[in-house]
């Protein structure tokens, strides 16, 4: 049976639309949710928002995974998005398995009052009081997936560039991995304070003195073992180049929407020997082994979820109702220093 429904559009670069549109009910192996929050990503999320992400431009060839123009884009406007939402089961299809109506669940499904999503996709929140949290499974498997592919041995330096919400997920997660400096980095005081909280040795403004520097000082004269790069910023890549030692590991966690005019290859890259490596959050390290599986960590990171609820409460900064979605993405757009989380709220 159909249902009448409201879903956020982007319509074009920086542009948000709601519209009304008809959902048909759930099919074999299927549930309809009715969504109470969705987050919105101050990382990829905004990139499609400013029309930044190269799928606007460009097609992946899944034989060659090469991304080209000569075929036309992957994506057009108006396009829905979003993957971060919470909401309770409101109709069963047949053959769902051990889902039943109420269940809180979060589904990587886009921004809407509702959705239809295969039974076996979403991640069962039944443990959790706080639907709010729930909104944090995507962010703990994109930051946990950033530990994983780091691979820090106990008794490690580590960096941690930009505290945002993934930056300070990934700080907790290096707490309890045996980190023996957790060097937080950002601009804004109130993140550095978040991030002290969670864990984090220090935490140091990049304004003040020069960031390389300041970490040998720290590190006596090695320069950070790894530093893990969350900001989506091109110059702080530049930078953790720099600020990684001999030999050290830089993890490119960002999906970066700018451009690279102060990325230098002929310095610290060429002399210094650092590893990059691109952490994205469809795959595993596979130099984890055979054991490792995305459904392993993604177990892994729900039981984080749970042990860190009270402490991700507080990076939840703004709550918008749907018909002023567009005032969300403008905080996180603006790049506002008390904004870190921003939550649509259907409630």
């Amino acid at each position: 049976m159909s249902m009448s429904t409201k879903s956020l559009y982007f319509t074009g670069p920086r542009a948000v639309e709601i519209r009304t549109e008809s959902l048909d009910g759930p099919g074999v192996g299927q549930v309809l949710l009715n969504l109470e929050v969705s987050g919105i990503s101050a990382g990829t999320e905004l990139n499609v928002f400013r029309g930044l992400a190269p799928q606007w431009r460009q097609a992946m060839d899944p034989a060659t995974r090469l991304f080209s123009d000569a075929n036309g884009s992957d994506w057009s406007w108006p396009a829905r998005y979003g993957y971060a939402a919470v909401g309770r089961v409101a109709e069963l299809g047949r053959d769902v398995g051990s889902l039943h109506l109420g269940d809180l669940v979060f589904a990587y499904v886009p921004h809407g009052q509702h959705a239809i999503v295969d039974a076996g996709a979403v991640v069962q929140l039944g443990d959790l009081d706080d639907a709010e949290i729930g909104v944090f499974v995507a962010n703990l498997n994109t930051a946990y997936n950033g530990v994983l592919d780091a691979n820090i041995p106990l008794g490690a330096d580590v960096v941690v560039s930009g505290l945002g919400v993934i930056g300070q997920l990934v700080t907790r997660l290096l707490a309890r991995n045996g980190a023996r400096q957790i060097i937080a980095v950002d601009t804004i005081e109130q993140r550095r304070q978040f991030a002290l909280a969670g864990g984090a040795t220090i935490a140091l403004d990049p304004r003040e003195a020069p960031l390389a520097e300041r970490v040998r000082e720290l590190t006596e004269g090695r320069g950070a073992d790894y530093v893990i790069e969350v900001s989506g910023a091109a110059p702080a890549l530049n930078e953790a180049i720099r600020t990684v030692g001999f030999n050290g590991t830089v993890i490119a966690m960002s999906w970066y929407g700018g451009t690279f005019e102060s990325l230098s290859l002929s310095g610290e890259f060429h002399h210094n020997r650092p590893r990059i490596i691109s952490s994205q959050v469809g795959t595993v390290n596979p130099y984890l082994g055979p054991l490792w599986s995305l459904g392993r960590r993604g177990k892994i990171a729900r039981e984080y979820l749970s042990a860190l609820a009270s402490d991700l409460k507080g990076i939840i900064t703004h709550r918008v109702p749907l018909d002023e979605a567009g005032r969300g993405y403008d905080l996180l757009d603006q790049g506002s220093p008390e904004v870190m989380q921003v939550l649509i709220d259907y409630r």
